[in-house]
């Protein structure tokens, strides 16, 4: 009978990698090999794509990314800046088999954590039947986010009694205002853009560079993986909402909204777009992205469209109890006002640096 082996997936590997992430049941769009083609494009991030074979039979795979930064520390993170990731394991592979499948792939993540004098490595939401087994082999799970999962198998009317009523009322608002909403395309990415970089200083958040959103569109647009929209007012861009489509969801992945226009609710009307979408296209389900309890404004947000609240288990790895970057913590909150005061054009140099170090 043959053992199992590790091996370590390369670029000319990535079609085996997707073929068997299209076939998983657990799998999430992040899992696709194009996200981590992304990030290494974009932040020159070391790729640890592995696989757990029995005989030339895949059984398991597990995507890691190096991050390093002098501020944040090395880490060894599945997978940055989205909310899923962690081991797949073979649909037929039996319970009793899981165990040794995970036990290669965390048995590797060990000696290379030690390699890299890594701080710690961190697995976001992997799949839930995972959760006992990476508990009992030393992780520990971490519930820092929430998400909320609209349904888009009900009808429309039933959609919009289940929103509250300041939701139904602003998504009203909009419909009437006169904004409209059109496709991004690529001569229109850079109007995306701006409105991004304006939201971020807002928040007080490093931003993504201009190349990371052109990777993602090349990567993701041409495949239909993606679907990027802007809410026009008098020929003007005036918010954006950003989502990734796979299988039969759709993933929230950031949204921006100049402020001056707050009133008319674009947000409020993309959302309603992108949920139309959904439901024209025969999806099942709207993943309103990661979000904390503590950022307020945004929960309440987003638990107004009435989509049912999921809690986000995430684990971690750390011989040493290191503390992860937590932005509530008051010396990420001066910060964060700090930043928030930089001059746009210093923050749009500068941000790629840090969020890339950074890799939340």
């Amino acid at each position: 009978m043959a053992e199992f082996s590790l091996v370590e997936f390369g670029e000319d590997d990535k079609h085996l990698w997707n073929e068997f992430v299209m076939r998983n049941p657990q799998s999430h769009v992040y899992h696709l090999w194009e996200w981590s083609d992304v990030l290494c494009k974009t932040y020159k991030y070391k790729r640890h794509y592995l696989g757990v074979k029995k005989g030339e039979d895949i059984s398991g795979v597990f995507p890691c990314l190096f991050v390093k930064s002098l501020i944040f520390g090395k880490r060894l993170i599945s997978l940055p800046f989205v909310e899923y990731a962690g081991p797949l394991l073979k649909n037929d592979v039996e319970p009793s088999m899981a165990k040794p499948v995970l036990a290669q792939f965390l048995d590797y993540l060990d000696k290379l954590s030690k390699k890299l004098k890594a701080d710690y490595a961190e697995i976001r939401h992997p799949p839930e039947f995972l959760s006992p087994l990476l508990s009992s082999m030393g992780f520990k799970g971490l519930q820092r986010h929430v998400t909320f999962k609209i349904d888009l198998t009900k009808e429309e009317s039933e959609l919009l009694k289940g929103m509250d009523k300041k939701c139904r009322n602003s998504l009203r608002k909009a419909m009437k205002s006169g904004v409209r909403i059109e496709e991004v395309r690529l001569d229109s990415l850079g109007q995306y853009y701006d409105l991004y970089l304006d939201a971020q200083k807002r928040l007080g958040s490093p931003p993504h560079s201009f190349g990371f959103f052109r990777n993602v569109y090349d990567a993701f647009g041409s495949a239909g993986l993606l679907r990027m929209t802007l809410a026009m007012y008098d020929g003007r861009p005036i918010g954006g909402v950003m989502v990734f489509c796979f299988k039969d969801k759709l993933y929230w992945f950031g949204n921006v909204t100049d402020k001056k226009y707050a009133s008319l609710n674009p947000t409020n009307l993309l959302l309603w777009h992108t949920i139309q979408y959904g439901r024209e296209n025969n999806l099942k389900v709207f993943d309103l992205g990661q979000t904390r309890r503590e950022d307020s404004g945004v929960y309440r947000f987003k638990s107004g469209w009435g989509g049912d609240e999921t809690n986000l288990e995430d684990f971690v790895l750390s011989s040493d109890n290191v503390e992860l970057p937590n932005p509530s913590e008051r010396k990420y909150v001066f910060l964060s006002k700090l930043w928030s005061m930089m001059p746009k054009a210093l923050a749009q140099r500068l941000g790629p640096r840090l969020i890339g170090g950074i890799g939340l």
